[in-house]
């Protein structure tokens, strides 16, 4: 069993004030699209100032790289980039998996059996439907709240879903 652990929101935050200046520059030039506007983004220099979120880069390289990966969407090659350089700035070694942002995460790793720690509730019911098992990460849990509880999780879904208990 691997376990997928998303970036944006979960790791890092990564979207707080994120479309700010977006907006700012939209008043000016209304045909700026999103994607256009992540596309053209400075992305070393916006991870440098996101917050990591609870302790997760040490977590991440307690548990290096044990069957956890970090499952990222992005939206260019320059975020891709950006995303790989800066958690192997800080000695993560775990490996990143990136997933263009058109495509979804069941796409690119196999879902089925596996478990993804992501904040997008899009993300974690596509996932589901993929076979997968899904653990919503919320503003107030932590990283370390979500790994150490999925056993749980599992023994819950695989007793819902087959109505027999797991011993682990």
């Amino acid at each position: 069993m691997k376990i997928y652990i998303d970036c944006d929101g979960v790791i890092l935050d990564t979207e707080t004030g994120l479309f700010d200046r977006y907006y700012q520059l939209k008043e000016s030039n209304p045909n700026l699209k999103k994607l256009q506007y992540l596309q053209e983004m400075d992305w070393k220099s916006w991870l440098k100032q996101a917050k990591i979120l609870g302790n997760s880069i040490e977590i991440l390289k307690y548990y290096n790289p044990q069957g956890i990966y970090i499952l990222t969407k992005v939206h260019s090659l320059q975020e891709a980039t950006a995303k790989i350089e800066f958690f192997r700035s800080l000695s993560v070694k775990n490996d990143i998996i990136i997933v263009p942002n058109e495509v979804s995460k069941s796409s690119i790793v196999e879902a089925q059996g596996n478990i993804l720690i992501d904040d997008s509730n899009k993300n974690l019911e596509e996932w589901d439907k993929s076979g997968g098992i899904s653990l919503y990460y919320g503003n107030k849990d932590s990283l370390y709240t979500r790994i150490t509880s999925i056993e749980d999780a599992i023994r819950e879904r695989i007793k819902n879903q087959t109505g027999d208990e797991l011993t682990l």
